[in-house]
């Protein structure tokens, strides 16, 4: 049967009816694939989610060396502003923290205040 359409209408035209269909599947091949999601964008996606996640998990927290004194007493348990001013203070004078147990250093802050508050605290 293909060899009577060739001897009957040439083979050019075979070739450029071929041509045509080939054409055609890769048209919609393409769009296709246009329609999928890339992984760009799925990824992305994921990665705000991801950061919005962390970021009210972090919310809470409070990183002692450089968080503000309404900061610092908004957040942590059992300190007004003048222990929150006396952190900051601590600070300014003799630089960042270098570990969460160097606020005991800090007058007025111990070890209850420590145990109450280690895990809102990060450097």
């Amino acid at each position: 049967m293909l060899w009577n359409t060739v001897m009957k209408h040439g083979a050019n035209t075979v070739l450029l009816l071929s041509l045509l269909g080939a054409f055609t599947s890769f048209s919609l091949a393409k769009k296709i694939e246009a329609e999928k999601p890339t992984t760009a964008l799925v990824q992305k996606k994921a990665s705000n989610e991801n950061s919005q996640l962390i970021s009210s998990e972090q919310s809470d927290k409070v990183n002692i060396n450089s968080a503000s004194v309404d900061e610092l007493a908004q957040k942590l348990s059992g300190i007004g502003k003048q222990k929150a001013k006396a952190i900051v203070e601590y600070r300014q004078k003799y630089g960042a923290f270098n570990s969460i147990e160097n606020i005991l250093e800090v007058q007025g802050i111990g070890p209850a205040f420590l145990e109450k508050n280690k895990d809102k605290i990060v450097l």
